[in-house]
């Protein structure tokens, strides 16, 4: 069977959501505002294998590269993703595909890299 673009992608992003949404109606008690976070990254113990975590902050989450985050008020109704507290996977590339011209470049991601001392 052949495997369509964006098939894997798909169903990942489905069953994260459906994860969030677990996380959620398990915290619906909550009274205060608070963040979801995800993030995936190599598991240390296991070659080949991606650990994934979901947290909870109560405020702001810091600004780490590869991390999705939502905002939950229970009181008010809200569930939201948050796109701008969100970032791009860290993913190396090899650098002969990335652009050098400065229209390229995506300044909150920019500045997100120099703060963490990952591009300079």
């Amino acid at each position: 069977m052949v495997q369509e673009i964006g098939e894997t992608r798909d169903q990942m992003s489905l069953g994260l959501v459906q994860e969030i949404e677990k996380v959620v109606d398990n915290l619906k008690a909550e009274t205060e505002p608070y963040y979801i976070v995800f993030a995936a990254k190599p598991d240390k113990g296991q070659a080949n294998t991606i650990k994934t975590a979901i947290k909870m902050y109560r405020d702001v989450p810091p600004g780490i590269l590869g991390i999705l985050v939502w905002y939950v008020d229970n009181s008010k109704g809200i569930f939201e993703f948050k796109p701008a507290l969100s970032s791009p996977p860290d993913v190396p590339v090899d650098p002969s595909l990335l652009s050098t011209n400065k229209q390229d470049l995506f300044p909150h991601i920019a500045k997100q890299g120099q703060i963490l001392q990952v591009v300079y």
